[in-house]
């Protein structure tokens, strides 16, 4: 079946397309659709996701490129994802790719990695006894949309702690805040999982896994 992802990263498609095999992953620049941007306006992950799916569904260039594929019914798929830290109250949480980008200009990963590290540990040198925990979640909501009244949405969650400063980042793989969130029951970064066990265990790899059973499921 072919399935819309509501996104322009690269990175996400490739995770779901290893855990949606079988089906075939379209993005709307695949489908020659450049104008895709919508507006992230929601106050949580699932709003934003459905938002995003709503989005490319009702774009004209997503109806004539479904006909032309033959795949006028094809379901479109949306997530929204970030990174929860519990001492700083659940920032940056969905503005996780925006965060500490300023004046229109977006930071990179490893500055954003540097700086949430700076504002976390900052953070637990002035808090308060019940504030010193590293404790962390990336948190996906997937949504499997069908038409604007008809689609499901799944969270899930990859619970871990952000390292102790930047010189303790560790790992190549993944994407970015993975390698400064550590797993204890791993004894390594997300970063340093290998892309079977990623898919396995991440929030995303989880969502991902419910959205192809309700797939299966027609």
């Amino acid at each position: 079946m072919t399935v819309w992802l509501a996104s322009g990263n690269a990175h996400k498609q490739k995770e779901l397309a290893a855990v949606l095999a079988g089906h075939s992953l379209v993005i709307p620049a695949g489908a020659g659709i450049t104008d895709f941007e919508p507006d992230e306006s929601g106050s949580c992950f699932a709003e934003n996701a459905l938002i995003k799916a709503k989005a490319l569904y009702a774009h004209p260039g997503f109806s004539r490129a479904a006909l032309s594929a033959g795949a006028e019914h094809s379901p479109v798929l949306a997530d929204d994802s970030g990174l929860c830290v519990d001492a700083l109250d659940g920032r940056p949480g969905i503005f996780s790719a925006r965060y500490g980008s300023e004046g229109g200009k977006k930071a990179g990963a490893a500055e954003r990695n540097a700086m949430l590290l700076e504002e976390l540990n900052a953070a637990l040198a002035a808090g308060t006894p019940d504030k010193q925990s590293r404790s962390c979640r990336f948190v996906c909501a997937m949504v499997l949309l069908y038409s604007p009244n008809r689609f499901c949405i799944v969270q899930e969650t990859l619970e871990g702690e952000l390292v102790a400063d930047i010189k303790a980042v560790r790992g190549s793989g993944g994407f970015g805040y993975d390698p400064i969130v550590f797993l204890p029951e791993f004894g390594c970064t997300v970063a340093e999982l290998s892309e079977e066990e990623k898919n396995n265990v991440s929030h995303r790899g989880r969502a991902g896994k419910a959205i192809a059973k309700l797939l299966a499921a027609g």
